[in-house]
């Protein structure tokens, strides 16, 4: 509370304790001054005296008492007026306090507000968020389902193995499902080997390997097709029929690289043929590389099937040959975050291919997962190797 003056006689400023000080120094001097005179009275003062010095010597016990009672009436009337003035201070604080009270008492009906507002975007939040969860559990469900139903299209690896005695596959989908599939398929004489990436990852990607792998099947197994590159063209001409991409009618342009090799096992020849998918064979630590037709399985929409280019291999027993798509090569990683490339994949190979193929896929895949380090996976990983 803030101090408290008021003019004395109207001209002298005082605080209420300043007052009280001297208000007692005068009482206590009148007070002493009534008991000396009234025990040690001064002589009367002559005729020719003046008034007041007659005043003060012959009648100063009633002067002073006088002087007393004047004291004592100003000493009330100015604490009372000392009174009304705290009086109208606080009268006056408790106005501010009661505005600030309303003020708060809004202030806290616009919390509770906003704390009800609050409150509702927090449920709708929740219930949201518990609607996206389920609809995320649903969609995973629905993703890992499509997962079992794709992997159970891919041949079983002790398949694999009665086909091909000494291979690996790596096989790293980026997301749970995969646009990269590989096939192996016995047709009489001979094994074909593909490695396939369509168009994308996860389920549109999927989708497209349901399609290919069902066109492989009847290539080689309906149709007994053998030749690598009659069997690309069979892929061609299926995909493009399937999505209806002749003249543009579906406006998909979605399609698939692969490479497509076909072993004879009595012969013991090798073939291949690719579509944006080139491959490798090792010999002797040294690294040759077929190259594939710069044309894509589907998308002619002239309705003109593409021809391929068939390649005999000139590998022999002891030598590798590796068929991969494109996700290895374009990971990003190492110390700067760029991509590994396929110089620096051939060169991997070259370095393990004088392992067992069990040593090399676990080689491989550690090279890879280096390289990645806490980078995300950017593509779906397939990487075949074969001991010839």
């Amino acid at each position: 509370m803030k101090e408290i003056k008021i003019k004395i006689c109207g001209i002298l400023p005082l605080t209420k304790k300043q007052f009280i000080i001297g208000f007692s120094f005068f009482f206590i001097f009148f007070v002493v001054t009534i008991i000396s005179f009234y025990f040690f009275p001064p002589q009367k003062s002559p005729e020719e005296a003046s008034f007041l010095s007659k005043l003060f010597k012959d009648y100063g016990l009633l002067t002073f008492f006088f002087f007393l009672i004047w004291l004592i009436a100003e000493g009330i009337f100015y604490c009372n007026r000392f009174i009304k003035v705290q009086y109208k201070l606080i009268e006056e604080q408790k106005h501010e306090v009661d505005i600030r009270n309303q003020y708060i008492e809004q202030h806290k009906k616009e919390i509770i507000t906003q704390r009800d507002k609050i409150e509702t975007q927090h449920n709708l939040v929740i219930a949201q968020m518990t609607t996206i969860s389920n609809q995320k559990k649903e969609l995973l469900d629905s993703i890992q389902y499509a997962y079992r139903i794709q992997c159970a299209l891919l041949p079983p690896f002790y398949y694999v193995n009665q086909c091909i005695p000494d291979c690996f596959i790596l096989y790293l989908p980026k997301a749970i499902v995969s646009g990269d599939f590989y096939f192996v398929e016995q047709s009489g004489d001979y094994t074909i080997v593909a490695a396939v990436d369509c168009t994308g990852h996860g389920v549109p990607g999927a989708m497209m390997s349901v399609i290919g792998y069902d066109l492989l099947n009847q290539a080689v197994k309906i149709n007994k097709i053998t030749k690598p590159s009659d069997i690309l063209s069979f892929l061609d001409a299926g995909v493009t029929d399937i999505l209806r991409q002749t003249h543009n009618e579906s406006g998909v342009k979605d399609g698939m690289d692969l490479s497509v090799v076909s072993i004879d096992r009595r012969m013991r020849t090798f073939e291949y043929a690719g579509a944006y998918n080139s491959i490798y064979f090792i010999h002797n630590k040294q690294l040759t590389e077929v190259k594939s037709d710069k044309l894509q399985i589907g998308v002619n929409e002239d309705g003109i099937t593409d021809v391929f280019t068939n390649n005999g291999l000139p590998v022999v027993k002891g030598d590798m040959l590796y068929l991969f798509s494109d996700g290895y090569a374009d990971q990003f990683g190492g110390p700067k975050g760029k991509k590994l490339k396929y110089k620096q994949f051939q060169t991997i190979l070259t370095e393990i291919s004088g392992e067992t193929v069990e040593n090399q896929k676990q080689l491989i895949n550690q090279k890879f997962m280096d390289w990645k380090g806490e980078q995300e996976q950017v593509d779906d990983i397939l990487v075949i190797g074969i001991r010839v």
